[in-house]
């Protein structure tokens, strides 16, 4: 039976069997419907779970990278994790995670080579012990085997002769200087003055770095502000002469007025494990002296 012509049905129709259309225009199925034609103009309903996807675009987040896309039929692509990235997959759940354990270790530590140090590598070692430096390290760079000393205190000179630390049995130990160790600082002393004024003992051996600080003295003219190091010997008696390792000069401009200075090359002589290192001060004739600075060394 074939009709012809136009038929307006107002009932629900239901059909048992397969429906087939003839002459069906191409057009765009409107939003929402799920029906459509095979190859025989048979109606099929379209399984959406097994079904193509047109096209598929994945963005990136404001942090940057590029876009991954597919416009290509069934849009296959694959998120793929890497060295320190891992990438699981739960249902329509994609998780990536970082895996602290796989990250490169040099990418943690990449840093300007000219830096002395980084948050990543610090390491605090702790009081050595108390004096006129305060005996504190202040920090380890692990990378380049840096450490800092403190020195500092205040003495009156007699214009012409160093002056290290006052032995801690005296009341103004450990700040005031007031051991005269001669015009150059080179005097040989007694194991009891050396170990009675203190110093810092360096644990390992290495060189010196920088030494820096800052100086305030009464009158005008030159001051010295100088280390020195004791090379004891176990079971040895007799006095001990020291070796100078840097010496600094600054032109005094009144108490009131900071001076400062720094060397970082003009060092006479590196260290040995066991050394101790001082500090000694020739200042301006009965003129009150004070400095506060720094010392960085590396470990051989």
């Amino acid at each position: 039976m074939k009709w012809i012509g136009q038929h307006i049905w107002s009932f629900i129709s239901r059909f048992r069997n397969d429906v087939y259309m003839e002459d069906i225009s191409t057009g765009t199925i409107a939003s929402g419907g799920n029906l459509g034609l095979d190859s025989n103009n048979k109606i099929v309903k379209a399984n959406e779970a097994s079904g193509d996807i047109t096209g598929v675009t994945i963005t990136t987040d404001s942090g940057g990278g590029s876009a991954a896309s597919d416009t290509g039929g069934s849009a296959d692509f694959s998120i793929l994790g890497a060295s320190g990235v891992d990438v699981t997959n739960s249902g329509a759940t994609i998780t990536a995670r970082a895996v602290p354990g796989e990250i490169d270790h040099d990418s943690l530590l990449n840093f300007d080579a000219n830096e002395h140090f980084t948050q990543a590598n610090i390491t605090t070692v702790g009081t050595i012990g108390t004096g006129v430096w305060n005996g504190t390290a202040i920090a380890t760079d692990q990378q380049k085997h840096l450490a800092y000393f403190e020195f500092k205190g205040y003495g009156t000179s007699d214009g012409t002769n160093y002056e290290m630390l006052e032995e801690m049995t005296d009341a103004n130990a450990p700040f005031e200087h007031n051991t005269s160790t001669g015009s150059d600082g080179l005097t040989a002393q007694t194991i009891q003055t050396v170990m009675r004024s203190g110093g810092v003992v360096m644990p390992h051996s290495g060189t010196l770095k920088k030494f820096t600080g800052w100086v305030t003295s009464a009158g005008s003219g030159t001051v010295n502000i100088a280390l020195f190091k004791f090379t004891p010997t176990d079971d040895s008696v007799g006095n001990l002469t020291p070796v100078r390792l840097v010496n600094e000069q600054t032109t005094a401009s009144g108490n009131a007025i900071m001076n400062s200075f720094s060397e970082t090359s003009s060092f006479d002589a590196g260290f040995t494990a066991g050394d101790i290192i001082y500090p000694a001060v020739l200042g301006i004739s009965s003129k009150a002296l004070y400095y506060n600075s720094m010392l960085e060394v590396e470990w051989s």
